[in-house]
């Protein structure tokens, strides 16, 4: 199967972005406007100096990857770029397994790989869009100040 880059992308047009970005507003202050959100549930930025970023929401990395949005653009036909910033062969793995994408959700982990999960398709489920960004925007928001290796505990509570 070979993916397409609408294949491994939500349709922002048809999203809430000011509710996505809502809980990442700690570290994305300066942000314009989201320019790509891939299935796996990061987001591509563009700030207001026009420059573009890479959130992988998974762990709260920032990373710049284009001066502005036609750099950007042209990064998306290489092959390797794609590879790295969509992983197509992990998407291909949970399509083969089931786990298909309604409209208004992205891929997210069951136990996040900040905290120890892992990258595999075990570990990753079909969750609201929301959802995914809210919780890990919190998360990440909480954890981003302590040292590499600091023991976490959540509980998770119903209520």
């Amino acid at each position: 199967m070979t993916l397409t880059l609408k294949d491994l992308t939500k349709d922002i047009r048809k999203i809430d972005t000011d509710d996505v970005l809502s809980c990442w507003r700690w570290l994305l202050p300066d942000t314009k406007k989201i320019v790509t959100i891939s299935c796996l549930g990061d987001l591509f930025v563009a700030r207001k100096d026009n420059s573009i970023y890479w959130l992988q929401a998974d762990c709260g990395d920032l990373t710049k990857v284009a001066d502005n949005l036609e750099e950007y653009q042209k990064l998306l036909t290489d092959e390797d770029k794609l590879d790295n910033w969509f992983l197509p062969l992990l998407i291909e793995k949970l399509l083969d397994a089931g786990k298909i994408l309604k409209e208004n959700e992205v891929y997210s982990y069951l136990k996040i790989p900040v905290l120890g999960g892992e990258y595999s398709v075990d570990n990753i489920v079909p969750t609201d869009i929301s959802v995914h960004f809210a919780f890990f925007g919190q998360v990440c928001e909480q954890i981003k100040d302590l040292p590499d290796g600091t023991e976490i505990k959540i509980k998770f509570d119903n209520k």
